[in-house]
């Protein structure tokens, strides 16, 4: 009898730390702007009615808006956060940000994190801000994150330029803010390993892409996804759907460089809850339209096989799936070649 509770109280043992490790506990949807209201970059930029429509419906009291560098601690500090977690950024420092992004946002006490790619910052240009107006964005609120110098392609680049372009711009924070920003954006949303090993190096605590995607406790910190809005991708059945999914909770994702070498990729992934791999499904996205795939699952493990190759330039994986508690959980990858 002796054996038989051992034994039974081994097994309920073994079932809570299953249980326990097969949840998400935390998620997090990061949106991206660029531009407001400017008609003439619909593909970087929302209307003015897009941008009020979010506004409604992300200070619905069911939403956690948070600053991206608390959800970032949160997570890597194993916290808590809120149900329907938000964070808000915005790329390249466009003068409609300072004109109409920034007074809406803080007017409903919206934190957000302004990307600054710093060789656009300059006196008179008609089209970006100016440091003056950065400095007094940073004084009202906005946190500061940096995005390169140039802007370039950063994959395209030797190990050796990328070097300058993060140093010029960390130099340029120094003087004109007085620090360099702690979190990074990947103009484009481009990477590769080398790339990141550099982040890590130059002390950045995160990266983020610019591929759709949910965070969430095992996210590589340095791609993380983000929900680019535009003209578009835009409309508010896609912000509220968006904004209310989970993370899917992917980890051991191969191929671990964003830039990929082999063309078709060999594409496979572990689910931290097994139990969402009925309902999974994905779809991988190029310049020529959906890749026809063929996608097995193995408990946990899901590997996908591509039955042509890339297009050159970025293409992107979306899987998704339902959980039990309806919640839709979303992961997000962006390839290069």
């Amino acid at each position: 009898m002796f054996i038989l509770k051992i034994i039974f109280l081994f097994i309920l043992c073994l079932n809570i730390s299953t249980s326990y490790a097969s949840n998400i506990k935390n998620s997090a949807v990061i949106f991206m702007y660029h531009k407001f209201g400017v008609d003439k970059y619909p593909s970087t930029s929302v209307t003015i009615d897009q941008f009020d429509a979010h506004i409604d419906e992300l200070t619905n009291k069911k939403y956690s808006i948070k600053s991206l560098e608390f959800i970032i601690d949160t997570i890597i500090n194993d916290g808590d956060l809120s149900e329907n977690t938000i964070g808000i950024s915005v790329d390249d420092a466009d003068k409609s940000f300072y004109e109409q992004g920034w007074p809406k946002f803080k007017h409903n006490g919206i934190p957000v994190t302004l990307f600054v790619n710093t060789s656009t910052i300059q006196k008179n240009n008609k089209n970006y801000l100016n440091w003056d107006q950065i400095r007094e964005l940073r004084d009202e609120g906005v946190s500061i994150g940096a995005h390169s110098h140039s802007h370039y392609h950063m994959s395209e680049l030797s190990i050796e330029e990328v070097k300058k372009e993060i140093e010029i711009s960390n130099n340029i924070f120094l003087k004109e803010l007085g620090k360099i920003p702690p979190l990074f954006a990947f103009p484009y949303g481009e990477a590769n390993k080398k790339i990141i090993s550099l982040l890590k190096e130059y002390k950045f605590k995160v990266a983020f892409g610019q591929h759709s995607g949910v965070i969430n406790e095992t996210s590589n910190l340095y791609y993380l996804p983000r929900f680019s809005l535009n003209e578009r991708y835009g409309g508010l059945d896609r912000v509220k759907f968006a904004a209310s999914a989970k993370g899917l909770g992917v980890y051991d994702f191969i191929p671990v460089d964003p830039t990929i070498k082999d063309n078709p990729p060999y594409i496979g992934f572990s689910l931290l809850d097994e139990r969402l791999a009925p309902s999974l499904d994905c779809f991988i996205f190029d310049s020529k339209g959906q890749v026809e795939k063929e996608l097995f699952k193995f408990n946990e493990r899901i590997e996908i096989r591509l039955k042509r190759k890339l297009t050159d330039g970025r293409s992107r994986l979306n899987c998704t799936a339902k959980g039990e508690d309806a919640k839709w959980r979303w992961f997000g990858h962006q390839f290069y070649l």
